[in-house]
């Protein structure tokens, strides 16, 4: 499977962490919120809550995504992390 080139990285060096940055910052931002709307939200904040519902959602989609793609990019060829990210789950 050819995956595609990730234009956030410098270079694509084998190491790379700001994409597992931006990624925790992500969900630093949004899962906190996200959360706290879930479990506490107001009985008057009917018309607000379901966008930003969805706004945190995306937040927290967008940084698993980076994250994920990040561990893909530092992951050791033949390691457990490697072949995870890299869709190869029974094969060495």
């Amino acid at each position: 499977m050819k995956w595609l080139n990730w234009r956030i990285a410098s270079g694509n060096d084998p190491g790379d962490f700001l994409p597992i940055m931006i990624g925790c910052l992500f969900l630093l931002i949004s899962v906190p919120p996200f959360v706290l709307l879930l479990m506490n939200a107001d009985q008057g904040s009917g018309l607000i809550q379901r966008p930003l519902l969805v706004w945190f959602a995306i937040g927290t989609i967008i940084g698993a995504t980076f994250i994920f793609f990040g561990l893909r990019m530092c992951s050791c060829p033949g390691s457990w992390l490697y072949r995870i990210t890299h869709g190869r789950f029974f094969t060495r």
